[in-house]
């Protein structure tokens, strides 16, 4: 039994450990970025889509070249990805809910738009940080929450859907800053290993 529970404290850690190096804090934070720009250039956004592909590539680019030489890979346990897929249905769940609220047009209807939406951004984020052990998750879900609130504010009293892209922006910024000091604590706790080179001696 105690080996059990030492083992289970001992995935738990490499699991969080893989949030240490603060690459995916930057990735929500590019997420944020290329949103922001979408809403500021509402006219074209369709051809902006695009550049979501950005932090994408970025997340697996720095996961594949900074974290893995340092801390290598880990093979989690059926229980922990079962953890993954409840995430998953989670967000499905939230985020189809809030379409058929979209193309039903209820949300233009009811009076709590803001109120209902916020708490689904809301629940996703709270989601992530509790099935995925990424407790940061749980003040980036109050920030998103706050940044959403400020949107709607801002739209609301400028009539300029543009004008509250720049509440996204400040999260997006506060997130990069975090998501770099991580990964400069992180490159500094797990320098690179260093290869043994052997000597030939020539007699």
């Amino acid at each position: 039994m105690i080996e059990k529970i030492n083992l289970k404290e001992i995935e738990k850690k490499a699991w969080t450990s893989t949030f240490e190096d603060g690459i995916t804090d930057i990735g929500i934070g590019l997420i944020l970025v290329v949103s922001t720009i979408c809403q500021m250039f509402d006219d074209v956004r369709f051809y902006l889509y695009a550049l979501f592909i950005v932090p994408a590539l970025f997340i697996t680019a720095a996961k594949k070249y900074i974290t893995t030489p340092r801390i290598g890979l880990v093979k989690f346990s059926r229980e922990r990805n079962k953890k993954r897929y409840m995430l998953f249905l989670v967000m499905t769940t939230a985020i189809v809910f809030l379409l058929i609220l979209t193309t039903k047009g209820l949300l233009q209807k009811l009076p709590m738009t803001p109120l209902i939406v916020g708490s689904i951004v809301f629940i996703i984020c709270s989601s992530i940080a509790y099935f995925l052990n990424f407790n940061r998750m749980y003040i980036y879900a109050v920030l998103f929450t706050l940044s959403f609130a400020l949107n709607e504010i801002t739209i609301a009293n400028t009539g300029v859907i543009a004008s509250g892209a720049y509440a996204w922006l400040i999260s997006a910024i506060i997130l990069i800053v975090i998501g770099f000091v991580y990964l400069v604590r992180f490159l500094k706790k797990y320098p690179l290993p260093v290869k043994e080179v052997s000597d030939v001696s020539h007699n």
